[in-house]
């Protein structure tokens, strides 16, 4: 990163501009890691030989979702503390998740399933399974549809990547409450949540326990670095210089080094190395990067939409090479994502404006501060 790239003086104005202006890279980091995340289930969904390819101590896949954790975990902050509005900060919250989540919910059960599944379309509509599979629109994740998908290499999984939001939306809920204390008590408060997360992530998957349809242990991976991000985002409203360049290369070359002579390290130290490495390269303002999102803002609908759509290029064209399937795949879901950006994300997201702000209570909550 240049000089040019470093993060200004004000932390608050790196973050949440207007939807037609951006002066981050954080856009240009979700696409980056919608993308990673497409990347890393094109294997097992190909039924591929060869292991998910790694990165930086881990899959893909999951580089992707610790990117999207840490941003969140950095941007959330930042947004309640600028409001301390609870109605608004939750209509927020809610306008940005369900409204994307509820269409492809739907078209997967009520257009693709039916399409795709080997059961007769009566007996596929009468399924408990089908309308348990609505329960994903409330975050409950439901991975089949019955008679969809039975005979790829990664059978009967409809949407895989949903398990993620539950475990997101939570640390959403979570913000406000821990941050309601006094202004010196919060980084103590999320140290002692970062701790937990890192003590439930060590569980074997096997003695976790599953709530709302999700392993614990597997969301408290991800817990971890939203922690860290939050906890950098309540720094940088203390240090605005406290994202560096130089320390960024610093960190991360260290982070590198330590996992190269002692792998099984990385879960203890890559929660300290790379969400201030996402944070640092997301709140520098790259040229053309830094418009990653003048078309829209695909990372969400990526997210969404690639599982299905690469099973169903899988179920019609059978199992391709994987430069082809990953070229088909990306534009077909490019496409709607930026269908549902402009049909369904974007206009939602300013019914927000309209949503009154709970004055009484904001001036309450502030009292904490």
């Amino acid at each position: 990163m240049e000089a040019e790239s470093q993060v200004v003086a004000d932390p608050d104005e790196t973050v949440e501009r207007p939807m037609t202006h951006r002066a981050n890279n954080f856009d240009f980091l979700r696409l980056v890691g919608a993308l990673l995340v497409v990347l890393g289930h094109a294997y097992p969904l190909l039924g591929a030989p060869a292991a998910t390819p790694g990165l930086i101590g881990y899959g893909v896949q999951s580089i992707g979702v610790v990117i999207f954790f840490s941003i969140s975990g950095y941007l959330i902050t930042a947004s309640w503390n600028r409001t301390r509005d609870p109605l608004s900060y939750a209509a927020a919250r809610c306008l940005r998740i369900f409204p994307g989540l509820a269409v492809v919910v739907l078209v997967c059960a009520c257009v693709l399933g039916p399409l795709l599944t080997v059961l007769p379309v009566g007996d596929y509509a009468t399924h408990p399974q089908t309308t348990d599979y609505l329960n994903n629109i409330l975050m409950k994740p439901v991975y089949f549809l019955p008679g969809v998908f039975t005979d790829l290499p990664y059978a009967n999984v409809v949407n895989g990547s949903l398990w993620t939001l539950p475990a997101e939306f939570l640390c959403y809920i979570v913000v406000p409450l821990a941050l309601v204390v006094p202004r010196l008590a919060r980084p103590a408060v999320i140290a002692v949540l970062l701790a937990l997360s890192l003590w439930y992530a060590a569980t074997p998957p096997m003695e976790s326990a599953v709530v709302y349809g999700t392993r614990i242990s597997d969301a408290a991976v991800m817990w971890v670095f939203f922690a860290a991000g939050v906890l950098l985002r309540l720094g940088h409203e203390r240090v605005s210089g406290l994202f560096r360049a130089d320390v960024a290369v610093g960190l991360f070359a260290t982070y590198l080094l330590v996992i190269a002579i002692e792998p099984t390290w990385v879960g203890h130290v890559s929660w300290v190395a790379l969400p201030y490495l996402v944070l640092a390269v997301g709140l520098a303002s790259t040229p053309y990067i830094r418009q990653a999102a003048r078309f829209g803002d695909l990372s969400y609908g990526i997210y969404l939409w690639a599982f299905p759509v690469q099973q169903t290029v899988i179920h019609v064209a059978g199992v391709q090479n994987m430069a082809v399937n990953l070229i088909v795949v990306t534009a077909l879901t490019a496409l709607l994502a930026l269908i549902s950006w402009h049909v369904v994300e974007k206009p939602a997201l300013r019914l927000k404006n309209r949503v009154p702000r709970l004055a009484q209570v904001k001036v309450s909550w502030r009292g904490g501060r």
